[in-house]
C-alpha cells in the first residue's frame, strides 16, 4: 500500500502570487523507518514535540520551540531531508507542483492533483492490495473536503490506484510526521524556487539578522538545496527557471 502526504506553501509578502503543493509518497513497508528518522532528527536537535515543527519556524527563533537555535532547526530539516530523500537513503517519492496563480481554491486543487500524479509511481499490481493508497492532507479550512477528495481520487485513478476510504484531513503537529515531512519539503521547495528567481529573494524569506543569511546556516541550506534538486529529491512541476 502507498501512503501519500500533502501540504501547501506560500509567502504572499515575499513571493507574490507564488503558490505550491508538495506530495510525498511512502510505501507502507518503509513508513516505520521514515517516521523513526524524522523523530530522531527532531530529538537530536532538542526540539520539544509539543511545539509544531514546520517550514515557517525554520528561519524564525521566535516561533515554535524558542529554546532551539536557527542553526539547530536547519540541522533538523537537513536530517529529515537527508534521511528520506537523498540518493543514498531515498525511501520517498516527492513532487512540488507550483505556479504563480495564487492560493484560490481552484488553483490549490489543481496543484494537489498535479503533485500527487507526479509523485505517485504507476501501480503495476493489484495483488495483496498493492494498488491501494491512503491520502493524508494538512487541514486547510477554505478547501471543501468533497472537492479535495474528488481531485485526489482522480489523481490516484490515473496512476492505477484505489483510495482507501477517503482523504484523511489532519491538523499538522509532530504527531503527524508524514504531513510534517510534506510541509518541510514544501517550504524548502519554495526556498529552492526563490534561489532561481531573478534577484534571488531567498534572503527575504529569512526573518533573522535583518534578512541576511548567516554563513554557516547558508552552507547547510545550500547542502539541503542540492539534495532537493538532485536525483531523488523533489520533482519540480514545472521545472524551475534557469538561474
Amino acid at each position: 500500500m502507498k501512503i501519500v502526504f500533502v501540504d501547501e506553501t506560500e509567502n504572499a509578502k515575499r513571493l507574490p502570487r507564488f503558490y505550491a503543493v508538495s506530495a510525498v509518497v511512502v510505501d507502507s513497508v518503509n513508513y516505520t523507518s521514515v517516521r523513526a528518522d524524522i523523530e530522531k532528527a527532531l530529538a537530536d536537535a532538542g526540539w520539544c514535540p509539543e511545539h509544531e515543527f514546520k517550514g515557517i519556524v525554520l528561519f524564525s527563533s521566535t516561533q515554535g520551540d524558542t529554546s532551539v537555535s536557527i542553526e539547530k532547526r536547519i540541522d533538523a530539516a537537513a536530517g529529515i531531508v537527508g534521511s528520506t530523500m537523498s540518493d543514498k537513503n531515498a525511501r520517498c517519492a516527492c513532487a512540488f507542483a507550483w505556479n504563480l496563480e495564487g492560493s484560490g481554491t481552484a488553483n490549490h486543487l489543481r496543484l494537489v492533483e498535479d503533485a500527487i500524479k507526479c509523485a505517485l509511481p504507476r501501480s503495476t499490481s493489484k495483488m495483496r492490495d498493492k494498488n491501494v493508497c491512503v491520502v493524508f492532507a494538512d487541514q486547510k479550512d477554505s478547501i471543501p473536503r468533497t472537492e479535495l477528495s474528488a481531485v485526489a481520487k482522480r489523481a490516484l485513478r490515473v496512476r492505477g490506484y484505489m483510495m482507501l476510504e477517503d482523504v484523511v484531513v489532519v491538523e499538522s503537529s509532530c504527531a503527524q510526521p508524514g504531513v510534517l515531512l510534506a510541509d518541510i519539503a514544501a517550504y524548502l521547495g519554495m526556498w529552492t524556487y526563490a534561489g532561481h528567481v531573478e534577484g534571488n529573494p531567498q534572503s527575504a524569506l529569512f526573518d533573522e539578522a535583518g534578512g541576511s543569511v548567516p554563513a554557516r546556516v547558508g552552507e547547510k541550506l545550500d547542502a539541503v538545496q542540492r539534495v532537493l534538486e538532485g536525483g531523488s529529491g523533489l520533482r519540480f512541476m514545472p521545472k524551475l527557471p534557469r538561474r
